[in-house]
């Protein structure tokens, strides 16, 4: 108990340093402006589009998710807005996949392949969206000449390389829980290489690979549309391949749980990329709040479905 408070109070404190470091870089009248005058059209196209991402994120975890009777449409669609929500509130943006584990696990009784369809899930996304970056990386050259970018794209990429070299190989998870057997561990060693196996069957599937990859694409390409329709609704000249090639980068970081839901490291991120292109700090601040505030909307109707799941629970309890 005491580790999760000072936990929260860590990353409640990064998150308010980046926020302080981000707001000193702002002129505040300048920021009202650029938002109260934002094109309204245009942020509507952004929720619009960001919701079509949102279904097409509930079709790829179908696909992904164990062979069970009671994994519906439904079912699936009812757990990741729920999900959503908790999300808005656990301390990490990722905190909302211990809820839709919770949820497999519970309607299936098996916890590896559970968790392994929301883990894959995620891994498909981070291809698509290096995929996405690899072909602006090579059709913005201008890009490659920003020394920040330049960076972050290749620690993007040594990223990926990492986690698939930890989570795919046997002999690289081998290395890594060696000490672990050494010092009485050997059942959490043995767990992980099951979870490994779990993660390692999708391969003897490629076809579910491909089909969820190809939903990834049509994801990606609407949660990129978000933030060029919001960009637009600001009027921030941006070209789109700099967008497909910074946004993958500024989630994953937004994503790294040091900071509360990745606020103030997604608005530091924005500034930082953008001002080499010469958008100013109001309207680079402007671009990643509403892009953080849109996915509020989902989290709002998960609210609502897991006040409906409760209610039911105390209709079958009485």
């Amino acid at each position: 108990m005491r580790r999760t408070v000072l936990s929260l109070i860590g990353r409640a404190g990064i998150t308010a340093f980046a926020f302080w470091w981000v707001l000193r870089l702002v002129d505040l009248n300048s920021l009202k402006g650029t938002l109260a005058s934002a094109d309204r059209f245009w942020l509507l196209a952004g929720v619009v589009a960001f919701t079509v991402a949102q279904f097409g994120c509930i079709a790829r975890w179908s696909l992904l998710v164990p062979a069970h009777p009671s994994l519906t449409w439904p079912f699936l669609a009812d757990s990741f807005f729920v999900a959503q929500f908790f999300s808005m509130f656990l301390p990490t943006t990722i905190g909302g996949d211990a809820i839709r584990g919770y949820d497999l696990i519970k309607a299936t009784g098996e916890w590896k392949q559970s968790l392994a369809s929301i883990l894959v899930d995620r891994l498909v996304g981070f291809v698509g969206f290096l995929v996405f970056a690899l072909i602006a990386w090579f059709v913005f050259p201008a890009a490659r000449q920003i020394p920040l970018v330049r960076t972050a794209f290749l620690g993007y990429c040594l990223l990926v390389f990492v986690t698939f070299a930890v989570l795919g190989s046997r002999r690289v998870l081998n290395a890594m829980l060696k000490p672990f057997g050494k010092i009485g561990l050997g059942q959490l060693q043995s767990h992980a290489k099951q979870f490994q196996e779990a993660l390692r069957a999708y391969l003897q599937h490629p076809k579910r690979l491909f089909a969820a990859f190809g939903v990834t694409v049509f994801i990606e390409i609407f949660a990129i549309l978000m933030f060029v329709f919001v960009s637009k609704a600001l009027r921030l000249p941006i070209p789109l391949p700099y967008f497909v090639l910074i946004v993958p980068i500024i989630i994953t970081l937004s994503q790294i749980p040091v900071s509360l839901n990745g606020w103030g490291i997604r608005e530091g991120a924005t500034v930082l990329f953008l001002a080499p292109i010469g958008i100013g700090a109001a309207g680079a601040l402007s671009l990643s709040l509403i892009c953080a505030a849109i996915p509020l909307l989902p989290g709002v109707a998960g609210a609502v479905l897991f006040l409906l799941r409760r209610q039911r629970k105390v209709k079958k309890a009485a």
